[in-house]
C-alpha cells in the first residue's frame, strides 16, 4: 500500500474529559467529579496507513476514536484533516469534512436499525451527503454491496436475516457510501468465529488496496493488529505509552506494559512453558490517576529509589506497601485486607505490651526478611516498628521519604527511542529516556505535577 508522510489525521494535545455528578446539587453547582477519557494524546495517520490502536478496557480507545470521528467534541486539543481543524471552518465545511471519516462500530447488531432494510442503511448516507443522484441510488446501493461480498439482491432483507459477518459487511458497506478517506474501525472483528475474522481482515485488506484507504483499527487484540498495522499504539489510561511498527513491538525493547499485552497472546503450542506477566490489580481510576507513570502502580519494572540497591520485585513491594497504608490511615482499608492484622486498638496494645508480628507484612508483600541494602532495611524497619506501634502514618511518611522511586514523581514523555531518532518509535518510559539519567545527575528531578493538578 502507498503512504505519504503527510499525514491525513493528526491529533495535537487531545483531552476528553467528562463530570460525574451523582444529585442535582451537584449538577447544578457543577462539583461532580472529573473523568479523564483521553488525557493528552498526540497522534498521527497517514493516506494509505492502517494504525492499530490497543490497550486494555477502559483505557479510552472508543473514545479517541469517537473524537477523531467528530461523534464526541473534545475538552482541549485539536483533530485536524490534511491540516483542516473543523472547529474552525464553516457549518458547511465541516459536514463535507465528515464524509471523509467514517465510523464501523464494533457491533453491527446494535449499530443496524433492525426495523429498516439494507437498501435503507446502505442509502441513507448517500441521500444526506447527495453522493448521486437520486435515480442511481438504488445501482450504487447494490455495486457497495457486492464490493464487500454481498449480492446485490441483499439489498431487500433486513439485518437479522444476516449472519454476524455478514451484518459486519453491510455496516463497511454503508461507511464506504460517502467515499470516505479514513475508516476508523472499532473492534471489527471481536464478535466473529475465527474463520470469519479472516474473512473480514482479509475483505478489508482488499478494500484498502481498491480504494487507497486509511484505517484505524481499535482493537484489544495483539495478535490480530499484528497482522493488519502498519503501525501500533498502545493506550494506557488516557493516554499513549508505545508506539511503533508491529516488528519493533513484537521483536523486543517495548515498554512494561506492551510486554504484559504480549505476554497474555495465546501460544498454539499446547506443549509452551514460557512465563506470562501477570498484571497485579485492577487498571486505577481515570478520576484520579496516579502521578508520574500511570503504570507504575502495576508495572513488573519499575526503576527502583535512587541511592539504595534494590531491584524491581522489591521495589514494588515497597510501592504496594506504601499504598495500603494510605488507605489504612485513610480508614478506606478493606476488612481483611493484607494490613487488616496490623489494626490491634489501642486497649490491645496497651495490655499486651508486644508490637504486631510484622514479618507476616514482609511475606505478604514479598520483601525479604533482610533487604540486601542495609540503608534501605534500616529505613524499612524503622518504618516497620512504627506501623507495628500503630502510627500507620508515620510509617507511611518514612517509606514515601525513602523510597519513592522516580516513575511515581516524574512524568514520562513519549519520545524517539531508537537509534535512528525516528519518531515513529515511541515510547514513554523513564527506562528508554536517557535524557532522564543526564536530568538526575544535573540535579533537575522534572517532577511531575500532582494528579490533582495537572492540565485542566
Amino acid at each position: 500500500m502507498a503512504m505519504t508522510d503527510a499525514p491525513l489525521v493528526r491529533v495535537e494535545g487531545l483531552e476528553k474529559r467528562y463530570t460525574t455528578s451523582d444529585g442535582l446539587l451537584e449538577r447544578l453547582l457543577g462539583t461532580g467529579q472529573t473523568v479523564r477519557a483521553v488525557d493528552g494524546v498526540d497522534l498521527e495517520i497517514r493516506e494509505g496507513e492502517t494504525v492499530g490502536l490497543v490497550g486494555e478496557s477502559g483505557c479510552g480507545k472508543t473514545t479517541l476514536a469517537r473524537l477523531l470521528v467528530g461523534l464526541d467534541e473534545p475538552s482541549a486539543g485539536t483533530v485536524a484533516h490534511r491540516g483542516i481543524d473543523p472547529s474552525e471552518r464553516s457549518r458547511r465545511e465541516r459536514r463535507r469534512l465528515r464524509t471523509t471519516v467514517q465510523y464501523v462500530f464494533q457491533n453491527p447488531s446494535t449499530s443496524l436499525n433492525p426495523r429498516l432494510p439494507v437498501a435503507d442503511l446502505v442509502g441513507e448516507p448517500l441521500a444526506v451527503h447527495d453522493v448521486v443522484p437520486p435515480g442511481r441510488r438504488d445501482e450504487r446501493i447494490g455495486e457497495l454491496l457486492e464490493t464487500v461480498g454481498l449480492e446485490a439482491s441483499h439489498a431487500n432483507r433486513y439485518p437479522h436475516e444476516f449472519s454476524g459477518g455478514q451484518r459486519q459487511r453491510i455496516a463497511i458497506a454503508r461507511a464506504l457510501a460517502v467515499e470516505p478517506e479514513l475508516l476508523v474501525l472499532d473492534e471489527p472483528v471481536s464478535a466473529l468465529d475465527a474463520s470469519v475474522q479472516a474473512r473480514v481482515l482479509n475483505l478489508l485488506a482488499d478494500l484498502q488496496a481498491e480504494f487507497d484507504l486509511s484505517y484505524l483499527v481499535v482493537s484489544h487484540d495483539l495478535s490480530v493488529v499484528e497482522h493488519v498495522a502498519d503501525r501500533i499504539a498502545v493506550m494506557y489510561l488516557g493516554r499513549i505509552v508505545d508506539c511503533g511498527t508491529p516488528a519493533q513491538l513484537f521483536d523486543g525493547g517495548a515498554h512494561p506494559y506492551t510486554e504484559a499485552l504480549l505476554s497474555a497472546i495465546p501460544e498454539p503450542d499446547p506443549l509452551w512453558e514460557g512465563e506470562r506477566i501477570v498484571l497485579e490489580g485492577d487498571v486505577p481510576s481515570a478520576i484520579d490517576p496516579p502521578s508520574g507513570c500511570r503504570f507504575h502502580t502495576r508495572c513488573q519494572k519499575l526503576i527502583p529509589p535512587a541511592g539504595y540497591d534494590l531491584d524491581s520485585d522489591t521495589t514494588r513491594g515497597l510501592v504496594a506497601l506504601r499504598a495500603d497504608l494510605e488507605d489504612l490511615a485513610a480508614g478506606e482499608a478493606s476488612a481483611g485486607g493484607p494490613l487488616e492484622a496490623l489494626r490491634p486498638s489501642s486497649a490491645e496494645r496497651e495490655t499486651s505490651g508486644e508490637p504486631a508480628e510484622t514479618a507476616s507484612v514482609r511475606r505478604t508483600y514479598d520483601l525479604p526478611s533482610t533487604l540486601s541494602d542495609p540503608d534501605a532495611e534500616a529505613e524499612l524497619s524503622g518504618a516497620l516498628e512504627a506501623l507495628a506501634a500503630g502510627a500507620v502514618e508515620e510509617a507511611r511518611s518514612r517509606l514515601e521519604a525513602a523510597f519513592e522511586t522516580p516513575c511515581e514523581s516524574r512524568r514520562p514523555e513519549l519520545r524517539p527511542v531508537n537509534e535512528a531518532g525516528s519518531a515513529r518509535r515511541r515510547i514513554a518510559c523513564h527506562r528508554f529516556d536517557d535524557r532522564f539519567e543526564r536530568r538526575l545527575e544535573a540535579g533537575d528531578d522534572n517532577r511531575a505535577p500532582d494528579s490533582n493538578e495537572r492540565r485542566r
